[in-house]
């Protein structure tokens, strides 16, 4: 091990987000009523600078990957982070930490390694601005941490999860239907119409279209699949283990929810539709990224609003 420590400026480099804005609130309530387990056998990385402030991952008893590549367990986007960054194995002593020749260096506690067992409470840095902390805590714990940080990434209107959350969880299904040999599908979705809403009935009639539309969705979704509003009237649909026929059902029941839904404001009732598009990380040929499947599903998005809205489109 060396003794060489990371530039000043990169430990106090600014993520460019006020701390306060990635606060999340959460009531002392909620907080008191999490069990309280007593035994310490869950080992995390909880990011605690830059990006998605407060992520926590749960290390397995398999080598753990860290880097850009979409294979690695713990895929971080920074800029400076190798795409084989590091990884963490466990070893009867604990878990051990590896840097697999980054450019950048891994540094624990301000120096940087090339291997080394981790101590509860280290500071773990890949690059200039990923950096965590390891914690071994309780089952109780854990949930309370994982508590704040789904807060602090779900939108405050429709309480889907935000881009950012998105984002993450992509790149993270990708690596795990890499992984798994399975397919992993997108459905984007947006509000037909949607200005008419706003422009004839008002702004907060809109709101209570685009929050009567998150709560119907997210009764007919499963646990493992991540629902997030995109942006304005748009929303996306991650479904693990599903092909791009199955998306098409999804979508077509998700078309259908949607249309016979009825959203009560200011003593009228409001209905909407849909227009859907869906892709599979299975379909892609040239480019199997997060980024092209994305770009096909949005494609398709259009397709399916150009063609007359209120459908879904899988092809083409």
């Amino acid at each position: 091990m060396s003794e060489e420590k990371p530039p000043e400026s990169n430990l106090l480099a600014d993520d460019g987000e006020d701390a306060d804005e990635r606060t999340a609130i959460v009531s002392l309530s909620e907080l008191r009523s999490a069990p309280r387990r007593q035994t310490k056998d869950r080992h995390l990385l909880v990011r605690v600078r830059g990006a998605e402030l407060g992520r926590v991952s749960r290390l397995p008893p398999e080598p753990f990957r860290i880097g850009r590549s979409q294979d690695c367990e713990l895929w971080l986007g920074d800029d400076g982070v190798s795409r084989k960054h590091a990884r963490i194995v466990q070893e009867p002593a604990g878990y051990l930490i590896e840097d697999t020749e980054s450019a950048n260096g891994t540094f624990v506690q301000g120096q940087r390694v090339s291997r080394q067992l981790l101590r509860d409470g280290d500071v773990i840095q890949f690059g200039p601005t990923a950096v965590f902390r390891y914690t071994i805590t309780d089952e109780s714990q854990e949930g309370l941490l994982q508590q704040l940080y789904d807060a602090s990434v779900t939108d405050a209107l429709t309480s889907a999860h935000n881009r950012e959350h998105f984002d993450t969880q992509l790149r993270s299904e990708l690596s795990y239907a890499r992984r798994h040999k399975v397919d992993v599908s997108l459905a984007f979705f947006d509000v037909d119409h949607f200005k008419k809403v706003n422009d004839t009935y008002g702004h907060q009639a809109g709101d209570a279209v685009l929050v009567g539309l998150a709560n119907t969705i997210r009764g007919m979704i499963r646990n493992e699949d991540v629902f997030a509003r995109y942006g304005g009237e748009e929303f996306a649909l991650i479904l693990r283990g599903i092909d791009g026929a199955a998306a098409h059902t999804v979508g077509e029941r998700l078309r259908e929810r949607v249309a016979a839904m009825r959203v009560e404001h200011e003593g009228k009732v409001l209905t909407v539709t849909v227009s859907v598009g869906c892709s599979s990380f299975a379909e892609l040929v040239d480019e199997k990224t997060p980024e092209a499947l994305v770009s096909t599903a949005d494609k398709r998005l259009y397709a399916a609003k150009h063609a007359g809205r209120n459908r879904v489109v899988s092809r083409g």
